[in-house]
């Protein structure tokens, strides 16, 4: 359980690693619980995930202005920003946490027409699939089969709809995510030698898979990064200057943290709970490595 279990808690997340066969695609499986309070909090720029509504429901107020409920059995498609959302009190919540492979092989949907919002199972899938999700929540229901076991058979679900990328699909998303994970302020000109086409390709593809172009990926992702490290209890004195140094001046981290997170570095606390620490956290998130190769030695690890 990583935020603790529901009691005086006002949510808690349970991460489940997900099945080898379909690791390379997934962050994580996992249970969102909600306590007796309603919750409200701000999910940051985050990959796509499919969920299902065991109980209660949610709400997420887009930046475009669309106010979208949560359905039994949906897409929250990639985040490219923060977003305000409020959970009912008692929800409970089963949720497949797709990287950028995973959703270009289980939708098939572009994200940069398919972003910051929400789909049916059924709209992004079709009608064979939303009638076995739906099968399923019934099962749930009754209580034929507990969470773990409606977990598993999400995950079954999940990979008998995957298909797998093209090679060059494959490549384009891994070495984005290689050049994304190498700096806090990797050139764009350095992603363009990694890959074997035009510019204007390159452009074309990258904002296909993320939703932005590579310029805006780097700001999306440093804010992340810097976010993420900010709330560790021990991070060095050394690594902290770092983050600092790759923004213009601390004005300029305040406001693109705030835009990709919703949270400033105040408000990144180690004790705070929130949606942004548990959803870029090593559990929820893991799509670039935060520390450009050498997160263990960042963190004092020691290797394996």
């Amino acid at each position: 359980m990583a935020a603790g279990a529901i009691g005086t808690e006002p949510y808690a997340f349970e991460w489940v690693e997900a099945p080898q066969e379909i690791a390379p695609y997934l962050n994580s499986l996992y249970v969102l619980r909600a306590g007796s309070a309603l919750v409200e909090d701000t999910m940051p720029a985050y990959s796509g995930q499919m969920v299902l509504t065991l109980r209660g429901g949610g709400t997420m107020r887009f930046a475009s202005g669309e106010i979208a409920r949560s359905s039994d059995a949906f897409f929250q498609c990639p985040l490219t920003q923060a977003h305000r959302f409020e959970l009912e009190p008692h929800t409970v919540m089963l949720g497949v946490s797709l990287n950028f492979r995973g959703w270009a092989a289980l939708t098939q949907l572009p994200v940069d027409s398919n972003r910051d919002t929400y789909l049916t199972v059924r709209e992004v899938l079709g009608d064979t699939v939303g009638d076995r999700v739906d099968a399923l929540l019934a099962r749930i229901h009754s209580g034929a089969v507990d969470e773990k076991g409606a977990l598993d058979e999400l995950a079954r679900i999940v990979a008998d709809e995957i298909a797998p990328l093209s090679e060059r699909h494959q490549q384009v998303i891994d070495r984005t995510l290689e050049w994304l994970s190498s700096s806090f302020k990797p050139e764009v000109a350095t992603l363009y030698d990694k890959l074997p086409y035009s510019e204007r390709q390159v452009q074309r593809l990258v904002t296909r898979f993320f939703g932005q172009p590579p310029v805006r990926l780097i700001r999306r992702y440093r804010a992340i990064r810097a976010a993420t490290l900010l709330a560790m209890p021990d991070l060095s004195p050394t690594l902290e200057a770092e983050i600092r140094e790759a923004f213009y001046d601390q004005a300029h981290m305040i406001k693109e943290i705030r835009q990709f997170t919703g949270r400033t570095p105040r408000r990144l606390r180690p004790k705070e709970q929130s949606v942004v620490k548990e959803t870029l956290g090593e559990a929820g998130y893991g799509s670039v490595d935060l520390f450009g190769g050498n997160q263990d030695e960042m963190l004092g690890r020691k290797s394996d």
